[in-house]
């Protein structure tokens, strides 16, 4: 399995932030800001998003990801982007389950979700852990 990292100049979070509004559905709802960005991600785009993620469906089932989408939402049936980041912790959790959260998360972003961005994986494993590790580390999330 390949290990990604965000594209060049971009940092972790604002790479997860274009995944997350690259994946956000502005045709099912009126939840816009003052920019006609689109703030929330349905069921639907989650799930789209999983299944396009590389190799993602081999280590996690749909029902597993319907339940973690449901606990992330909680009940308002659609993520905002801190709810989209707890529920991308809850997927890591899920696939690396003796993992550190942190670890986890790490993990996961460099071998699914910045595979999204449709580039080649990165030269060296080592360092793309450690760029995701120590960007998580400043924002608090993890």
């Amino acid at each position: 399995m390949s290990l990604y990292s965000p594209p060049p100049n971009i940092s972790v979070g604002e790479g997860l932030y274009l995944i997350f509004s690259h994946y956000c559905s502005p045709w099912k709802s009126k939840e816009y800001n003052q920019d006609n960005n689109f703030q929330s991600m349905d069921h639907a785009s989650f799930n789209r998003m999983c299944k396009e993620a590389p190799e993602l469906t081999q280590y996690i089932g749909r029902t597993d990801i319907d339940l973690i989408f449901s606990k992330s939402t909680q009940g308002t049936r659609r993520l905002d982007y801190d709810h989209f980041l707890d529920s991308l912790l809850g997927l890591s959790i899920r696939i690396f389950p003796d993992d550190d959260p942190t670890i986890a998360m790490a993990n996961f972003l460099a071998k699914f979700i910045f595979a999204l961005f449709d580039q080649p994986p990165a030269g060296n494993d080592v360092v793309v852990i450690e760029k995701i590790l120590g960007q998580l580390s400043m924002s608090g999330k993890g």
